[in-house]
């Protein structure tokens, strides 16, 4: 098998897993290449840094324009590059309608294209009409498709208008990475954000904008009784639009809600080991890695209906629970204040599914036994 991957850019979440393709594809003597069609694109925060990856790769030359608020890719070479590869099978990781991914899509080298789609029926934000149309055509030109879970595989039957097959591809994490603090780490990671050693602590991570529902989960926190508050803080990590919005809430609310901006991977966890659980109270994520990371860092989850792997991480391995609408978290908020010692303690589940399930090795040795 020679296994060619087509996607955007180079995130530290899919290079370590390329990284650990690479290795697996290696031990059992499969060729192994992916094709990156630009270094960034606005708005996100990782450097490229190719002397780091442990993966054979190509950065593609091509145009990136920004269209409706998104990077529309135009790499002319792509075609070149699949046919100088050659590759057996084509897993295409991207948006469906980005140029790249289309030419490649529909390109003339004779493999099987493998579409790596994350979308559900809550993600889709043209349900019906022309793009709802086009969306269909471009998810019937492949042969499979890889999935992170059951949502995102019934969204891809129902796009194909037929039972193609379905590879499991969960988000893969380095376990070896996020994993639950010691009493000091704990500890040394509160001093350090200026937290009291005592009082329970929520974090979300991730941008701070509409669709991430910051705005009313920070309000809604602020809104909760004195006796169910108590001393408990709020902290958001990461930049974005509404970030004023959330200042002004900040300064008004007595050190009980905290922005700490932007952070790399080692101060995501920092503040992960200083919370006791984590809150996504995201409108629209297909398949939100942040929750997964806490979980390996033995959190308890507070996570939005409107997630893509909500079912696996809350309806499934019972890793916390649900906030049933975005627009009001306030009894998730409540139900999760008052959880006891006891009720945290069960968090080593978390640990046991995110390793189990997550780990970078374990999802490639996966992927690669698929696609045989």
């Amino acid at each position: 098998m020679k296994l060619v991957v087509l996607t955007n850019i180079p995130t530290p979440y899919r290079t370590a897993l390329f990284d650990a393709i690479a290795a697996e594809c290696a031990r059992q003597g499969h060729a192994f290449h992916v094709l990156y069609c630009a270094e960034t694109e606005l708005g996100r925060h990782w450097p490229y840094r190719p002397a780091e990856l442990r993966h054979p790769h190509t950065l593609l030359a091509g145009w990136h324009p920004r269209v409706a608020g998104t990077t529309a890719h135009v790499n002319l070479g792509v075609l070149a590059a699949l046919r100088r590869l050659r590759p057996t099978t084509l897993l295409v990781a991207g948006a469906w309608n980005t140029p790249t991914m289309q030419l490649a899509a529909w390109s003339d080298v004779p493999c099987r294209r493998v579409f790596w789609s994350e979308g559900h029926v809550d993600a889709a934000l043209h349900p019906d009409g022309f793009i709802a149309w086009a969306r269909r055509g471009a998810y019937r030109s492949y042969d499979a498709f890889a999935v992170p879970n059951r949502r995102s595989a019934d969204w891809a039957r129902s796009q194909a208008g037929e039972a193609k097959p379905i590879l499991d591809l969960p988000n893969a994490i380095d376990t070896d990475f996020y994993r639950p603090a010691t009493a000091d780490e704990r500890s040394a990671a509160r001093r350090t954000l200026g937290l009291p050693a005592g009082g329970r602590v929520l974090v979300q991570v991730g941008a701070l904008t509409e669709r991430k529902g910051v705005v009313p989960l920070a309000r809604s926190f602020l809104g909760l009784s004195g006796e169910i508050r108590g001393d408990a803080t709020l902290l958001f990590v990461g930049t974005g639009p509404q970030e004023g919005e959330l200042r002004a809430l900040e300064a008004a609310s007595a050190g009980a809600l905290r922005l700490v901006g932007q952070r790399d991977a080692a101060g995501v966890r920092e503040v992960l080991h200083a919370a006791d659980a984590f809150v996504l109270n995201t409108f629209l994520d297909p398949n939100p890695l942040a929750p997964i990371e806490a979980a390996a860092c033995g959190l308890p989850l507070v996570l939005s209906a409107k997630a893509g792997n909500v079912g696996e991480l809350i309806d499934e391995a019972g890793l916390g629970l649900t906030i049933a609408d975005p627009a009001h978290p306030a009894a998730a908020l409540t139900a999760a204040l008052v959880w006891t010692e006891a009720d945290l303690a069960r968090t080593r589940h978390a640990r046991v599914a995110a390793t189990q399930g997550f780990a970078a090795d374990a999802v490639a040795r996966s992927l690669v036994r698929q696609l045989g």
